[in-house]
């Protein structure tokens, strides 16, 4: 990547505006919730007595997430105490070791239909899997999802499960077939290579300590097979006591500071109610929910996934990392990368560069994104919102495509330096204005997929229909924080290249 050249006064003012972009949004949502409380249609409970704030807990993932903490807090530490005397003293039976676990944890904490539910999916790709074939895998994977969306409007399952149990079947469910997939179709991959020590590699109890490994069992992360079975023995494992305590104190503060912030903030109840949102004085505040929308959404992910995390390092797994913070993400590509780092490995290894290579033809990379997202959308479930979440991703990284290969072209840079007279830094301006407009339709399709179609299309609505003044200084302070973006990137992959 090029050097920026820009000068140090337009840096700080691209920075100053990104902060008092955002200070303003958040101070707009701190002032706005007496508002919400009086013309919200549910009854926000008493927060803590120390905050003297009403708290706002209509968040079904956080709460489930809460609740399942609740229940489950004591076997995460089963799970530790046993499987750190095996790792200790019989090594090679740690694999045995998370089955045990896992199926002591099931039978004491669930219902039998969940139990055989669970079972059956497990044990239906593996003995898919031994046919070594990536179609059947697939179509195997088809009918678990068709199977999940009539799961989902039966109501007397979801009677006899209850709710929390339903939930966390569920969730489980839609991780296991990711597990599930992934082991076959690198089963099928191995065999077709001829790869040698595929019977010890991909041993049945190597399969099931992989898909019942309770720490991402039902929070997640996903962890591809590969990640499980140390392919790169050059990688040390990670089992130090102190690194995982320090990555359970992180997961906590953060924990803390989303506890508090849905004391002041109230951008989940506005997720539900577009009149919630509508008591925001200007246009700004609206794009304030967009943004804090967003920003909730990864702190709860940096807490579920910090914790399966923590304990798959310690376990001497190699999990993928944290979800990066999207205040530093400009281009959506990298945010499917960066915010769902095992996710992306799977769509990319197991989908996109089946059907096509980096010299493919621009059509079938376009037919491979498309076929990408059709299966993100299935695998998120059956519903409009996320059609439409997956549509506009998929558009927004088409643009993207089409807009860095022109941005590589020497016609183009040749055209902008010699016939236009444009600088290096003039060249650096226009692709970030450029880069901007694709972002804003990007960065709004999230509120889609957090809040649903009613809310998405308004934000939408907003953005784009709201006056000319509007949309101009929202795509200046889109370009601001686009050139802190590129700043921030071009200075990591410097001290990368060191």
């Amino acid at each position: 990547m090029e050097k920026l050249r820009l000068n140090k006064n337009e840096i700080i003012l691209y920075f100053g505006v990104y902060v008092v972009y955002v200070s303003y949004q958040l101070w707009s949502l701190i002032t706005a919730r007496h508002k919400i409380l009086a013309v919200a249609q549910y009854e926000f409970p008493e927060g803590w007595s120390i905050l003297n704030s009403r708290k706002d807990d209509t968040n079904d993932e956080f709460y489930a997430f809460t609740e399942y903490i609740k229940q489950y807090w004591h076997w995460y530490i089963f799970h530790f105490a046993i499987c750190s005397v095996i790792r200790t003293y019989q090594p090679k039976w740690q694999s045995l070791g998370y089955v045990l676990v896992t199926c002591v944890i099931l039978s004491c904490t669930m219902k039998l239909i969940s139990i055989a539910l669970i079972s059956s999916l497990v044990m239906t790709y593996y003995l898919v899997a031994q046919l070594h074939s990536k179609a059947y895998v697939w179509l195997l994977s088809l009918l678990w999802m068709i199977v999940m969306i009539f799961m989902k409007s039966n109501n007397m399952l979801q009677e006899n499960m209850g709710y929390m149990e339903f939930h966390n079947v569920m969730v489980t469910l839609c991780w296991c077939i990711l597990r599930g997939c992934s082991y076959g179709l690198q089963l099928a991959k191995s065999h077709a290579n001829g790869d040698d020590d595929i019977e010890r590699k991909y041993a049945f109890a190597n399969f099931l300590g992989y898909s019942l490994y309770f720490p991402c069992f039902t929070l997640g992360p996903f962890m591809g097979y590969h990640r499980y079975t140390h392919s790169d023995e050059n990688i040390p494992m990670k089992c130090n006591i102190n690194v995982f305590l320090w990555h359970i104190v992180r997961v906590a503060f953060w924990w803390l500071v989303l506890e508090i912030a849905i004391h002041f903030i109230y951008v989940h109840y506005m997720a539900l109610d577009i009149e919630a949102i509508k008591v925001l004085d200007t246009k700004f505040g609206l794009y304030a929910v967009g943004y804090f929308m967003g920003q909730f959404f990864f702190m709860h992910y940096i807490i579920v996934y910090g914790l399966g995390i923590a304990f798959a390092q310690y376990d001497g797994l190699r999990p993928p990392k944290k979800p990066r913070c999207i205040g530093l993400i400009h281009r959506y590509s990298d945010m499917w990368k960066y915010f769902d780092e095992g996710l992306y490995e799977f769509l990319f290894t197991h989908i996109y560069a089946e059907l096509c290579s980096k010299h493919s033809s621009p059509l079938r990379k376009i037919i491979s994104t498309a076929a990408t997202f059709s299966f993100v959308f299935l695998w998120h479930g059956h519903y409009w919102y996320v059609f439409v979440w997956s549509v506009l991703n998929f558009f927004c990284l088409v643009l993207e495509k089409v807009l860095k290969t022109l941005t590589t072209s020497s016609m183009y840079n040749n055209g902008l330096r010699e016939k236009f007279r444009l600088s290096e830094a003039g060249v650096q301006r226009f692709n970030a204005f450029l880069g901007s407009q694709i972002f804003i339709p990007a960065a709004f399709s999230n509120c889609y997929f957090i809040s649903g179609l009613d809310v998405g299309n308004f934000l939408m609505h907003e953005a784009y229909l709201g006056g000319w003044w509007n949309y101009l200084t929202l795509s200046f302070c889109t370009y601001c924080f686009y050139q802190c973006c590129e700043i921030v990137m071009n200075k990591r992959l410097k001290d990368i290249r060191r």
